[in-house]
């Protein structure tokens, strides 16, 4: 009896080394020429493995960053700023963006909140399409509670390496918030994962990474938009990204996977505890209870926000004093 094209598809084998599919007679993969091991008849899905295809890890954290932007619109809306225009510092401050600035007391929780504040409908919308694309390939290779951990980790990475920036290489005042360090961590995410498992696609992707970096940092930083990009941000979201990527595919791939998904549930819910506490920070409080006259405007919707211009009387109000001293009688967040 001659086996149908079902029966095809059930004998076809992946390659563990490239991801090639393979005819289930073949002893070696046609692209890379590595030995094919059939897996045993009892074999079943790897246990407690949250199944990537249903992109539960994008909506989440997808959902989240709207959350976060819709509360900015409402909260813009009900100071009367323009929801297409630049809002004050103290609106990106309140919902978590990241401030860097001499003199001014560190939030170290802002690392994380901010990878979830947007600086404009544009800023928003850009990062989330980007997400949505990368997203339909990376979380059904990886998984999507490795998905979760990475997102978060290459976000707080690649502020890690912008605060590294500001500390030693260029101090200044700024203010920076934005997807776009986890987004590009996504894209590393691939890279790597490509990468290890010898796929030649990895060289399109890493060409693209290269010419996004170019065009929407340095390029643009180089011109006279008004516009800022965080370079930092990018680059270490897509090194750290290409590093978890590389040992996703590892030999070890498919294991854990009940510690991967405690870690994603601790990632979102870290997340969920610094937005909390950006809502509770005496820095946008002190900003906030500022003469009107004094706040400056943030130079308008950005692609991965670095907002400067902070008020020199806010930078005298948060100086030298204790961070639970700083404004007295400062209103409650609402």
């Amino acid at each position: 009896m001659t086996a149908g094209p079902s029966s095809e598809r059930r004998r076809a084998l992946h390659c563990a080394r490239c991801g090639a599919l393979n005819g289930g007679d073949f002893s070696r993969c046609i692209r890379c020429g590595a030995p094919l091991l059939a897996p045993p008849a009892h074999a079943a899905p790897t246990r407690g493995r949250l199944d990537g295809r249903s992109l539960l890890a994008t909506k989440i954290l997808g959902g989240l960053t709207a959350f976060v932007f819709v509360g900015q619109l409402m909260a813009a809306h009900s100071r009367d700023l323009g929801l297409l225009s630049a809002w004050d510092m103290s609106s990106y401050l309140r919902f978590g963006a990241l401030l860097l600035a001499p003199g001014v007391p560190f939030e170290p929780f802002r690392l994380l909140s901010a990878v979830f504040v947007h600086m404009g409908v544009l800023h928003f919308g850009m990062n989330m399409v980007t997400l949505g694309m990368l997203a339909r390939a990376a979380e059904p290779a990886v998984g999507s509670a490795r998905f979760a951990i990475a997102y978060v980790l290459t976000g707080l990475f690649g502020f890690c390496a912008s605060a590294a920036w500001n500390l030693f290489v260029q101090p200044e005042v700024v203010c920076t918030a934005g997807a776009s360090g986890a987004v590009f961590g996504v894209m590393g995410l691939l890279l790597g994962w490509l990468l290890r498992r010898r796929d030649p696609r990895w060289k399109d992707l890493a060409l693209q990474a290269v010419f996004y970096i170019v065009l929407f940092g340095f390029v643009v930083n180089a011109s006279s938009t008004g516009v800022r990009i965080n370079n930092a941000a990018h680059i270490g979201g897509l090194v750290s990204g290409a590093l978890l990527g590389l040992t996703y595919a590892g030999p070890a791939r498919g294991r854990y996977e009940g510690v991967m998904n405690a870690g994603a549930l601790a990632s979102v819910l870290a997340c969920l505890a610094a937005l909390a506490l950006a809502q509770r920070s005496p820095v946008w409080r002190a900003v906030e209870s500022l003469d009107g006259n004094a706040r400056q405007e943030a130079p308008g919707p950005v692609l991965h926000g670095q907002a400067g211009g902070f008020p020199e009387n806010a930078l005298e109000a948060l100086g030298p004093r204790p961070a639970g001293s700083l404004v007295p009688g400062a209103p409650d967040a609402t």
